[in-house]
């Protein structure tokens, strides 16, 4: 197999078995999230309220991918919306008291499953790991412009 192609299907596989881990953690730790809306969350635990349009770019997904999120999230009573007063086309999104209350609880499961993912690698394998994918990510984003 070429190699390049290896890195390709590794990290496709790599991918999916984090998107799997991390729903399993998930889980096991009663936080009813999928992966994808635990990162939504996340970033407002990190960021405090945002807009659709940053959590799209955040998360680097499409705007209905984000308000599929925001929609799941809040019949579970996590966020939000709130309409933006400068431009009532556009909503912010803020966690609700559930939300944040979730935030302990979320930010030890969190540090765990890294922790666990991460498990055996030194610090500098970590931080060449980080570089060859944002060189890889750099590289993709000068094609498509």
């Amino acid at each position: 197999m070429l190699l390049s192609k290896e890195v390709a299907v590794e990290l496709n596989l790599t991918h999916c078995r984090m998107k799997l881990f991390m729903a399993a953690m998930l889980k096991a730790n009663n936080i009813d999230m999928t992966p994808e809306q635990f990162l939504l969350v996340d970033m407002l635990w990190n960021q405090g309220e945002l807009s659709q349009q940053q959590l799209a770019d955040g998360l680097q997904k499409d705007k209905n991918s984000v308000t599929k999120l925001v929609d799941a999230l809040e019949q579970k009573g996590v966020v939000m919306r709130q309409q933006n007063p400068a431009d009532r086309r556009s909503n912010t999104i803020v966690l609700t008291p559930k939300g944040h209350d979730l935030k302990a609880a979320g930010k030890v499961v969190g540090v765990s499953m890294l922790d666990k993912m991460l498990v055996g690698l030194s610090e500098q394998e970590i931080q060449s790991f980080v570089d060859l994918m944002k060189k890889i990510s750099i590289n993709m984003e000068s094609l498509e412009k």
